[in-house]
C-alpha cells in the first residue's frame, strides 16, 4: 500500500510536468524570435503568426501569444492583424484598465507552494496594459482611424492614471502574502533557509536599473504621443491646451531621460506659440534594441528540517537581464542641422519595477514550496528503504523521486519578448526641400524620407538589432489612409508576409 502511494505520489508530479509544462502557448520561441529582432526581420517574424492565406495561426487565448503576435505585426506594419492580436490581449488585461485593485490570481504569490507559477498560465504585468493602448492608437493612427485612435488615447490615460497605485497595491499584497506564509510554525525551516542563501539571491536583481521610482511605471512615450495627437487631430475639443499640457506634465515627471525632458519641454513651448497647434512638424518615433528578459538561476538550499534522505533540493529563481540597444538613437537631418532622438521610455525601468516589487514573493514562494516537497520527499525514501526492494532498484526509485522534485522546481522566466529596449523620439520642422534623412548616432544611413508640404507627419522607425535594416512607416497628421511604408511590403497586404 505504502510503495503504491510514493509510487502514486511521483507519477502525479511528473504528470504535473507534461501536462501544464505546456502552459501559456507561444507560436515563436524565444530563440527564433531573437534570431529575427537581431536582423529587424520584423516581416518574416510576423508569417510565423499567420498561415498560406494569410489568416492568423496565434492562440487567442494564450496572453503571451497575443502579446508577441500584436507586436511582431505591428512591427511589420500590419496594422488591422496587430489591432486585432491586441484586442485578443486586452481582453485578458481587462481588469487593470479601470481599477486600482491587485487581483487574488496575481498578487498571492504564495498560494500554491507544490509546483511554479511557470507551470501555470501567464498573468501579465500592468504595465502591459499601457502597451497594448499604445500600440493600439499607433495602430489606429497608421490606418487612418482618427476617432479609434482617439479611444485608445483616452484609454491609455486611464491605464496609466491607476498604474502607480496599482503598483502601491501589488506591493503592498505581496508584502503581506510573504508576512503570512512566513508566519506558519511549519515555515521555520523556510526562514533558516532565507537567511543562509540571503547573498545568493540578490543576484536575482543585481541587474536591475539603479534609482527605480515609481512614476517611471507610467509609459511616458504614451503620454506624449497622446499630447501630439490632440495638437494634430482634426476635432477642435482636442485643442484645449490644458489637455496637452497635462499629458506632458505626466510625460515630463515619468520620462527615462533628461533629453527626454528637452524633448517634451521643446513641445510645450510650441504648443503654447501655437495655441494648441504643432504646425509643419515631423514626429520622429524611435524604438531601439530588445527589451528586458528573465533567465533561471538555481540554488542548493539548506536543509534544516529534514534527513539526508534525498537527492535533489534546490530553489530556481528568475533573474532579471536588462535589455540591449540597436543603434542606440538616430540622428536627424544633415551636416549642423542634425539633432539627435532622446529616451523617452526604459523598458527596462518599467519591467523592473514589477520585478522588484514581485521579488521577494517569488522568493519566499520558492523556498517554502522546496522545504515542502523536500520534506515529502524524504518520507517517501524512507518507505523506500522499508519496502525491502534490491538495493540498486531502491536508489534508483530514489533518484526518480528526485528527478519528479528538480522537474518540479522551475522559475517562471516567461517575458514579452519583443518589446523594444528604449522609445525615443525627436520633433523637427520639415525639411525647406521636403526630404528628412536619418542616420544611426554613429552615422550610418538609414532612410531619406519625403514629407508632404503644410502637414504634421509621424515617422515611426524600428530597429531591434543592427543586422538589418531598419522600418521606417509614414503617416500624415491628421490621420490618413496609410501610405506605402518605406522598404518593405504594402502594410495593407498581410498576403505579401
Amino acid at each position: 500500500m505504502r510503495s503504491r502511494r510514493w509510487m502514486q505520489w511521483v507519477g502525479v508530479c511528473l504528470g504535473v510536468v507534461l501536462l501544464t509544462g505546456c502552459a501559456g502557448t507561444r507560436t515563436v520561441t524565444q530563440t527564433d524570435a531573437a534570431a529575427y529582432l537581431l536582423a529587424s526581420d520584423y516581416r518574416a517574424y510576423a508569417a510565423r503568426y499567420l498561415d498560406s492565406k494569410g489568416q492568423p495561426t496565434y492562440d487567442p487565448t494564450s496572453l503571451l501569444d497575443t502579446l508577441e503576435a500584436g507586436k511582431a505585426f505591428n512591427d511589420a506594419g500590419l496594422w488591422a492583424l496587430s489591432r486585432d492580436a491586441f484586442d485578443a490581449a486586452a481582453k485578458q488585461l481587462n481588469w487593470k484598465e479601470d481599477t486600482v485593485d491587485t487581483p487574488a490570481e496575481v498578487a498571492n504569490l504564495l498560494g500554491t507552494t507544490l509546483t511554479s507559477d511557470a507551470f501555470g498560465a501567464y498573468q501579465g504585468k500592468i504595465h502591459q496594459g499601457s502597451l497594448i493602448d499604445y500600440y493600439q492608437a499607433i495602430n489606429h493612427l497608421m490606418l487612418g482611424n482618427e476617432a479609434d485612435a482617439r479611444v485608445d488615447f483616452n484609454r491609455l490615460q486611464v491605464r496609466q492614471g491607476n498604474a502607480v497605485a496599482q503598483l502601491n497595491a501589488f506591493a503592498a499584497t505581496v508584502n503581506t502574502s510573504v508576512s503570512e506564509g512566513l508566519a506558519d510554525e511549519k515555515s521555520e525551516g523556510a526562514k533558516q533557509s532565507l537567511g543562509e542563501i540571503g547573498p545568493k539571491i540578490a543576484d536575482g536583481i543585481k541587474n536591475l536599473p539603479s534609482g527605480l521610482a515609481k512614476a517611471k511605471i507610467r509609459l511616458s512615450a504614451g503620454d506624449v504621443m497622446s499630447a501630439v495627437f490632440r495638437a494634430t487631430s482634426s476635432a477642435e475639443s482636442d485643442k484645449r491646451s490644458n489637455l496637452s499640457r497635462d499629458m506632458l506634465k505626466s510625460a515630463n515627471t515619468a520620462s527615462a531621460t533628461r533629453g527626454g525632458n528637452a524633448v517634451i519641454a521643446y513641445l510645450g513651448r510650441e504648443l503654447r506659440q501655437g495655441k494648441g497647434l504643432l504646425k509643419n512638424k515631423a514626429i520622429i518615433l524611435y524604438e531601439d534594441g530588445i527589451g528586458p528578459g528573465l533567465e533561471e538561476f538555481r540554488i542548493d538550499l539548506p536543509l534544516f528540517i529534514v534527513t539526508d534522505k534525498v537527492t535533489y533540493t534546490g530553489i530556481a529563481l528568475p533573474q532579471f537581464v536588462p535589455g540591449r540597444s540597436a543603434f542606440g538613437g538616430l540622428k536627424v537631418g544633415s551636416g549642423k542641422t542634425q539633432q539627435e532622438t532622446a529616451t523617452l521610455t526604459d523598458l527596462n525601468e518599467l519591467a523592473g519595477l514589477e520585478f522588484d516589487a514581485a521579488y521577494k514573493g517569488v522568493v519566499a514562494k520558492a523556498v517554502i514550496s522546496t522545504v515542502i516537497k523536500t520534506t515529502a520527499q524524504a518520507v517517501i525514501n524512507n518507505q523506500i528503504d522499508q519496502q525491502k526492494v534490491d538495493p540498486l532498484v531502491g536508489a534508483l526509485l530514489k533518484l526518480g523521486t528526485g528527478a519528479a522534485q528538480y522537474a518540479l522546481t522551475k522559475a517562471d522566466v516567461r517575458a514579452w519578448a519583443n518589446l523594444p529596449n528604449t522609445i525615443q523620439m525627436v520633433v523637427v520642422d520639415r525639411p525647406k526641400d521636403g526630404v528628412l534623412t536619418l542616420v544611426s548616432a554613429l552615422g550610418q544611413p538609414i532612410a531619406e524620407v519625403p514629407l508632404q508640404q503644410d502637414v504634421n507627419t509621424l515617422v515611426l522607425v524600428k530597429a531591434s538589432g543592427n543586422l538589418g535594416k531598419p522600418a521606417v512607416y509614414v503617416q500624415a497628421l491628421p490621420a490618413q489612409d496609410p501610405v506605402e511604408p518605406l522598404g518593405t511590403a504594402s502594410a495593407q497586404d498581410p498576403q505579401e508576409t
